[in-house]
């Protein structure tokens, strides 16, 4: 499953060139991942009735920038699940251009499982299949 978000390029997500500052595109994949994870409903808020949270952070994550976006591009994030490990699963990104689908940037997120006292732990089990399925 890919999860698809668009968004239009702001006047703050630019830097002194005229250009979408580097920081801002881990700001992309991350509302993409939000997305993503609560389509899936590995994420929501938590109601008080709720006595376990499930935890996860993020260990890794990378971007490989083709070309500058500028003020008030049209961009398509694209996210999915392309490994899920004991202990970890890895998200895929991708930026277009939304008009022609051309790649601006592409990257990845390496996110680990917490235990209660935060420390890595395995998946859990009802969870672990849920994150297969939806590798693509």
């Amino acid at each position: 499953m890919i999860t698809e978000w668009d968004i239009r390029v702001r006047s703050t997500d630019i830097d002194g060139d005229g250009i979408v500052n580097n920081a801002r595109y881990f700001e992309f994949f991350e509302q993409a991942r939000l997305e993503h994870m609560t389509r899936l409903e590995l994420i929501r808020p938590l109601r008080p009735e709720v006595a376990e949270r499930r935890h996860f952070t993020i260990a890794e994550t990378t971007c490989r920038y083709k070309m500058p976006l500028r003020y008030r591009d049209w961009i398509r994030v694209r996210c999915w699940f392309s490994e899920v490990r004991n202990r970890s699963f890895v998200l895929t990104y991708e930026i277009l251009m939304r008009d022609s689908s051309t790649l601006v940037a592409e990257g990845t997120s390496v996110q680990v499982w917490l235990n209660s006292e935060g420390r890595p732990d395995r998946l859990p089990e009802d969870l672990h299949p849920r994150l297969l399925a939806a590798v693509q």
